[in-house]
């Protein structure tokens, strides 16, 4: 009874869990929680609620402890009072038949238990007889005969009919499986028999088991008249000792007293938890409330975002469809145009239209109110603008004659070149015959509808993801297609690849000889040539 009031009992709904965890969450265990949305009006703003203080309920929750242990304290004294009184008549007559009473006890639980092991095994012989019951009942309606000696008279019956009368095939062979079926009904008439033997075993075992619990009742009932015959003699023995019982129920009392006062110290404990735990709720409601609010809100203004950015990309496509297809190459097929006139042929191509820069519409100004004025010099009043006196005319230097250097073009221009899908020149010699394919590559834009073509842009992007994939490919360095190289990824001059830039480049030299040494037929070749 002391060991069952010296520990505090468990905390209840989750007090616990709230313990653990500081206080800080709520149990996460709930079994059913409230949608935000029945709590808070999310399109509304959220009244804010304060975080409850977990240390006023720590500083209550401590008071109330420091109570409990006083209270237990005081209950363990009377306690060990009362044990105290009843261990001083231990060696008195009426202890001593209590101590014999409590010995009785134990021998009739020990002896009950007994008996109760031999039940069950009573009940489990009953058990298998029942099943052994059924299964001969089974066996015996499935065959006709209830000896295997009256199976062999039925089959020897049958053989005498078979060898004595004339019969069809169909008769006989019928006659035939029942003989068979008779033959094989032998082993069920066997275990029948067997099925017998088991089932008057289980009666016997039965019938000795029972005898058994009968003995076990009677010296259980035997015990019992002794118990209480003990019984008596203490009832007798504690009427004499009034005094004493007098002062034992004070203590228990006094006992029942701190009882009360220890539950409700652990009420108004278990209350302040609760009451904390509903703040907490409320707050943690809260929170829910104003991540569903910022989600909400978030949700929208993406949605906005991706109607607004969808709009910009329908208005872009609308510019797009609005402006002249492939305008870009076109324009790019002119510059590269004009670029190799202006550097390499100067005055223009033969027979070609030199391209010019058209000059946009001048809108004459009507109405000027700022026409006829001059600027003029504050001091002087003379033209600001005016001509200087003694002033010589500069005297410009002649140009010199450009010298005769080797030809080439830098790398922005080989990918220009390779935007539109052309070569670009590797000779003087052809520059000329470039610019006009140029110009018909243009024209041949211009003839091309919208999305027929890939667009320099969508080549340049298919280039850069191409080189992306080159940059993040395998350790072993790969020949890419288009590399100046030879199966063993090696650098080599007689590859078909390698184009030389350079004034001597001339397309009546085979490019398997580039870098190698000429031989007597190529050098008279090369001296022809130049």
């Amino acid at each position: 009874m002391a060991e069952e009031e010296s520990k505090t009992p468990p905390a209840t709904n989750g007090d616990a869990a709230t313990k653990d965890n500081g206080g800080t969450k709520p149990n996460n265990n709930r079994k059913q929680q409230k949608p935000i949305e029945e709590l808070y009006d999310l399109s509304k703003p959220i009244p804010k609620v304060e975080k409850p203080n977990k240390s006023e309920l720590d500083a209550k929750v401590d008071a109330l402890t420091s109570d409990f242990e006083k209270l237990k304290t005081a209950k363990n004294k009377i306690q060990e009072k009362i044990e105290a009184a009843m261990g001083a008549g231990k060696n008195t007559e009426i202890g001593k038949a209590k101590d014999a009473m409590a010995a009785l006890k134990t021998k009739k639980n020990k002896m009950i238990e007994e008996k109760r092991v031999i039940r069950a095994k009573l009940d489990a012989l009953k058990s298998q007889g029942d099943k052994l019951q059924k299964d001969k009942k089974d066996a015996k309606s499935s065959v006709k005969f209830s000896s295997v000696e009256e199976i062999n008279k039925e089959i020897a019956k049958l053989q005498r009919l078979q060898e004595t009368t004339s019969m069809s095939l169909n008769e006989e062979k019928k006659l035939i499986k029942e003989m068979d079926a008779l033959k094989a009904s032998k082993d069920k008439i066997k275990d029948v028999a067997d099925k017998e033997v088991g089932l008057a075993d289980v009666k016997q075992q039965r019938t000795l088991i029972s005898d058994m619990i009968k003995a076990k009742d009677k010296e259980i009932d035997a015990i019992t008249k002794e118990m209480d015959e003990i019984g008596s003699k203490i009832k007798a023995l504690a009427e004499k000792e009034t005094d004493k019982k007098s002062s034992l129920d004070g203590l228990y009392k006094e006992r029942d007293k701190l009882r009360k006062d220890i539950s409700a110290v652990l009420k108004e404990k278990d209350t302040v938890r609760d009451e904390f735990r509903k703040k907490q709720d409320v707050w943690w409601d809260y929170q829910r409330a104003v991540k569903a609010q910022k989600k909400i809100q978030y949700e929208e203004e993406r949605k906005k975002r991706e109607e607004e950015k969808a709009a910009y990309l329908k208005k872009l496509e609308e510019e797009e469809l609005k402006k002249i297809p492939y305008e870009e190459e076109q324009g790019l097929c002119d510059y590269l145009a004009d670029y190799l006139e202006r550097t390499y042929l100067g005055s223009g191509v033969e027979g070609g239209e030199k391209v010019t820069a058209k000059k946009e519409d001048v809108v004459e100004v009507k109405d000027d109110p700022f026409s006829g004025l001059k600027p003029v010099n504050k001091k002087s009043e003379e033209e600001y603008f005016g001509k200087g006196k003694g002033k010589k005319k500069r005297q410009r230097a002649p140009k010199k004659a450009e010298t005769a250097g080797p030809f080439t073009l830098n790398v922005d221009t080989f990918e220009q070149f390779g935007l539109i899908g052309m070569n670009p020149p590797t000779s003087l010699d052809q520059v000329e015959s470039t610019v006009k394919e140029l110009r018909e590559k243009k024209e041949w834009y211009k003839q091309q509808p919208r999305g027929s073509v890939p667009t320099a842009k969508e080549i340049r992007k298919q280039n850069e993801k191409n080189a992306a994939k080159l940059r993040q490919g395998s350790a072993a360095p790969a020949t890419p297609s288009g590399s100046k190289g030879d199966a063993s990824g090696k650098f080599s001059l007689s590859s078909d690849d390698f184009v030389p830039l350079g004034k001597g480049a001339s397309t009546a030299v085979d490019s398997s000889s580039w870098g190698q040494k000429p031989t007597s037929d190529g050098a008279a070749a090369a001296a022809d040539e130049s």
